[in-house]
């Protein structure tokens, strides 16, 4: 007879014996709400609650190790799993990887993975050849499985996309974290809460929700000597994060950051490999009231910028390499004269050079050198005249905020030269000049490169 076979056979008639116990003992199967101290589970899309919204409330003993052993065809099942060289190495030892390795015990993975979800699945203590095929199967490939998909996923504040998910090069993708993920991104605090709200509850902006991801697979071990372990990749997710959010900060604005690394095995997978391992490390925080939007129609900019980022030439270029960060620099800052000063600075370096003026003062060179590169900008869609006028006066109150002057800001116009008090509306228009401008200079590059 087939061993696997024999392996079914010998845990459906044990499943069969134990739900037969468990209706003799209450008759129905009690079903409902429980708090679970494990994990966030959703409600909504920005409210978590440490409970789970259907659970078997399993009697007493149930959860004791050891509880399966009572029913004689526990022996059965031993011994058909034991005659398996692989799988009967898995039973009651440690397993995992060469890096992560904790001790199951056999009896209440059974339950945890295959009784339970039957009485979920079916609503009572009855068995379901049907339901008990499903779930064994699963119990089956997972127990025995020569390897697992390991997943580094590195959450984003402060972002939203129009996109399911937006494709990387090198295997990586930006997408929403999992319900799973997003339990551990609350307990590593890697998302901030909205509100504190009970110790039961965590309430998480929907723009706190994403993460870039990558995934590798490694070799399933068991109990047995691992003659030298070796350290998973992890963290690696952290430089290709820095130029993805360049990348969106250049394109798209906002204040996007990236987080804290962690690593686990892959949700949809049998979980060989328990518990979420984390980089503590600090990160700055994003303003949620000037997030960033990746929409449909930025996505091709947005690739091409990721791209270009990486070109010989881009690196080469300090005049532009400066001008990139201290625009990054801008978008972080919560105080205005402070993001002011740092756009301002990226003028300086990505403009006075360019400008190629012998005389003047720098806010001419800067006004000369922005108007001259993009006059005509079909996103800015203002002329050159529009372009001078705002950089000079954006670069006199640069001047009278670095001074200490009283009350710099008089008389402000937006780009197009409207009227206004609105500072924050003047430095959106002064940032998406410094974003068309580097969005020019890296395509330059970019053909240059080819």
């Amino acid at each position: 007879m087939d061993e696997q076979f024999e392996r079914r056979t010998a845990v459906a008639v044990l499943v069969r014996s134990v739900l037969d116990h468990l209706a003799g003992l209450e008759g129905q199967p009690r079903i409902g709400r429980v708090i679970d101290i494990r994990r966030w589970w959703r409600y909504g899309q920005e409210n978590f609650v440490g409970l789970q919204s259907r659970a078997w409330l399993m009697p007493a003993d149930v959860p004791i190790v050891g509880w399966l052993e009572k029913f004689p065809e526990m022996t059965a099942v031993r011994q058909a799993y034991n005659a398996d060289s692989v799988l009967g190495a898995r039973v009651d030892t440690l397993i995992g990887t060469e890096f992560s390795r904790h001790r199951r015990n056999f009896d209440w993975l059974l339950i945890e993975h295959i009784v339970q979800p039957m009485v979920l699945a079916t609503g009572m203590y009855g068995f379901d050849e049907a339901v008990f095929d499903r779930f064994y199967d699963r119990f089956e490939r997972g127990f025995g499985a020569e390897q697992v998909h390991m997943v580094e996923f590195l959450p984003l504040n402060g972002f939203e996309s129009t996109e399911i998910s937006v494709l990387l090069p090198d295997g990586l993708v930006l997408q929403r974290m999992s319900d799973t993920q997003m339990s551990a991104a609350i307990d590593h605090l890697a998302v901030p809460r909205m509100s504190g709200g009970s110790v039961n509850g965590a309430r998480v902006s929907r723009f706190d929700q994403w993460a870039l991801v990558t995934a590798r697979s490694y070799p399933v071990a068991d109990g047995g000597p691992i003659a030298a372990p070796q350290p998973p990749a992890f963290p690696t997710l952290y430089e290709p994060a820095n130029t993805l959010i360049t990348a969106l900060r250049i394109v798209c604005g906002g204040s996007v950051v990236v987080t804290r690394s962690m690593f686990a095995q892959a949700d949809d997978e049998f979980p060989i490999v328990q518990g979420v391992s984390a980089m503590l490390s600090a990160f700055d925080g994003a303003d949620n009231d000037r997030p960033t939007y990746l929409l449909t129609d930025a996505l091709n900019a947005f690739r091409a910028t990721y791209t270009a980022l990486s070109l010989p030439g881009v690196h080469a270029d300090r005049s532009l390499q400066i001008a990139i960060r201290r625009l990054v620099f801008a978008g972080s800052r919560r105080v205005e004269a402070d993001r002011l000063i740092d756009l301002m600075m990226s003028a300086e370096a990505l403009f006075i050079k360019r400008a190629n003026l012998l005389r003047g003062t720098k806010g001419d060179k800067i006004a000369v050198a922005a108007a001259t590169l993009l006059a005509g900008d079909l996103e800015l869609k203002a002329d050159a005249d529009q372009i001078q006028t705002f950089m000079r006066t954006m670069y006199q109150a640069r001047n009278a905020e670095m001074h200490g002057d009283d009350r710099p800001y008089l008389n402000l116009r937006l780009l197009d030269g409207t009227p206004t008090d609105s500072m924050p509306g003047v430095l959106n228009d002064a940032e998406k000049i410094m974003r068309r401008a580097v969005l020019t200079v890296l395509a330059g590059h970019a053909v240059v490169d080819k």
